[in-house]
């Protein structure tokens, strides 16, 4: 799925859904980048998963995502990223919301982007899949900024997980930073019909991630 900006693109994204799918709250936040300015693309990393019509049960959507593989997940993001470059996009950035997030953290370490942001990536001590490193370890091992945006109640993301992230942090290559919202728990930031969502914590951090995907190398 493709969103485009109405004029010039100040940049190009790559948006990465969670363990539901691409969603309709998702494809908000999509539009939204676009409005903003940026060229956006939505890929389907469940696209050859044989889904039934409907929502999908917790148990389901765990089963999705434990079937991918990391070298299955790296050429849908490089088939994303090469497009947005062959479309002119200035740079090129990786955003992601709980899986998602926990893929974008990846491509900041493993792919050739610009920049990278995650909303509550969960596999920070417990990788998802074999072959991707846990999320402490990628950000010790950063290649391009990073941002990632972190609840304190969240029961994926719990102090002592959240506490090893800001030491790889801080010991690693200085190019990331993490953000936690102390009184927040998962999911703060993308459905508004989530009773967990924080409107004013919500609309702060993307504004930030705005800012951050736009700003230059350097």
């Amino acid at each position: 799925m493709v969103f485009r900006p109405p004029g010039r693109a100040r940049g190009g994204v790559v948006v990465c859904h969670e363990i539901w799918g691409i969603t309709t709250p998702l494809l908000s936040a999509a539009r939204a980048l676009a409005a903003a300015g940026f060229l956006v693309t939505v890929p389907d990393f469940y696209a050859e998963v044989d889904r039934p019509q409907g929502p999908a049960s917790d148990e389901q959507a765990r089963h999705w995502r434990d079937g991918l593989e990391v070298a299955g997940i790296g050429e849908v993001l490089a088939e994303a990223i090469g497009w947005l470059r062959v479309e002119g996009a200035p740079r090129v950035g990786v955003l992601g919301c709980s899986m998602g997030g926990a893929v974008a953290l990846w491509a900041a370490a493993a792919l050739d982007i610009d920049a990278a942001v995650t909303f509550y990536g969960g596999g920070l001590l417990e990788p998802y899949w074999p072959g991707m490193p846990a999320g402490v370890v990628l950000a010790a091992r950063l290649s391009t900024r990073w941002r990632g945006c972190y609840g304190g109640r969240d029961p994926l993301t719990p102090a002592d997980a959240l506490r090893r992230l800001r030491v790889a942090l801080d010991g690693g290559s200085g190019l990331g930073t993490a953000v936690v919202f102390d009184d927040l728990d998962h999911g703060f930031a993308l459905d508004p019909t989530d009773p967990r969502y924080a409107p004013d914590e919500a609309a702060a951090t993307w504004r930030d991630a705005l800012a951050f995907l736009e700003r230059p190398p350097g």
